[in-house]
């Protein structure tokens, strides 16, 4: 009987939520039901009576008309299909895209670190300070350079399957059924990078603490505890988003939590759009002229972290206001 469900499920799987949609479902689910259980009493077995309700009542074409969902169904014919082979493409390019974005945040974080270090050094008088501050400069512009491509080579890569977040479209029910199994078999092995990932995040302000605590008359040493805490937080990032992602790949396929036809369907806060388009360009001179004034190199990168917390508070206020608009609206 479960397997009829499931079965139904899918069906209804890419007609709209509608209330006539609704009440066709439990409808056709009541009548496959019935038939289920006169095909038992009759001594048919399991898989002979599934297989029997299944011939009779899996096509909608043949039943929109008793069920009063042709208008439903006219709006399902009218969404792109997706192929079994454009699923699997889209699944491998998300995977191997979300490892080289990864791999760009893991540069980005750990990108201060010989700055960092170095100016630690230069604070002890292991070579001019102007220099070592050069040097640590050169490798973040490097770092953020090779980010900044794989970001954008992973954003042209993804582009051409953006319709897949953005857009209504429909898979077969053996598609469905492969999505769902490879989303459930990678499930363990999210799990535990996102374990590692938080330990690594929890662990590492030890470092800090060890350097501030027992090595506290040598700074040098608590500069370099920054550094292995930054290397840290990027390694347990980069297991987040590549975990995350191949994820969040399966339930777009599935289009389960924030891509469901009906989120699909709700406008972008553009409040949040406009906002960031200002804010990260003013972070970024406020952190160059900071660092170029005073050439704390060494100190300046904090604006990076703080600047992050402080922009996810602005979206949920932006979020807020536009909520409130809308109900004004």
């Amino acid at each position: 009987m479960e397997t009829i469900k499931n079965y139904l499920e899918t069906m209804f799987s890419n007609l709209p939520l509608s209330e006539e949609v609704r009440r066709a479902k439990e409808e056709l689910l009541t009548m496959m039901e019935d038939k289920y259980y006169e095909l038992k009493k009759e001594g048919k077995t399991e898989n002979e009576a599934i297989g029997t309700v299944i011939r009779e009542f899996g096509n909608l074409d043949e039943l929109k008309e008793i069920l009063g969902i042709t208008n439903e169904f006219e709006e399902k014919e009218n969404t792109r299909f997706v192929s079994i082979e454009t699923v699997e493409e889209y699944i491998q390019v998300a995977i191997k895209m979300s490892k080289r974005i990864a791999l760009g945040v893991f540069l980005c974080i750990c990108s201060p670190v010989l700055l960092i270090v170095l100016g630690g050094l230069a604070e002890y008088g292991f070579g001019d300070e102007n220099s070592m501050a050069l040097g640590g400069l050169i490798v973040l512009l490097v770092f953020v350079a090779v980010a900044v491509v794989l970001f954008i080579f992973s954003g042209m890569k993804l582009e051409k399957y953006n319709y897949l977040k953005n857009e209504r479209f429909q898979i077969d029910f053996s598609t469905k059924q492969y999505v769902l199994k490879e989303k459930e078999a990678y499930r363990s092995t999210q799990t535990l990078f996102v374990a590692i990932g938080v330990a690594l995040c929890i662990l590492s302000v030890i470092p800090i603490l060890v350097t501030g605590v027992l090595f506290e008359e040598i700074e040098f040493l608590t500069v370099i505890g920054v550094g292995v805490f930054l290397i840290l937080v990027a390694t347990g990032v980069t297991l987040f988003i590549i975990s995350g992602s191949r994820m969040e790949s399966y339930k777009v396929i599935l289009q389960e939590e924030e891509f469901t036809q009906e989120k699909k369907e709700m406008k972008e806060n553009k409040l949040v759009q406009t906002v960031a388009g200002i804010y990260w360009p003013v972070i970024v001179c406020i952190y160059l002229g900071w660092s170029f004034l005073t050439f704390d190199w060494h100190i300046t990168w904090i604006i990076w972290p703080l600047a992050g917390i402080l922009f996810g508070a602005i979206t949920v206020i932006c979020n807020i206001v536009d909520e409130k608009h809308k109900i004004k609206g």
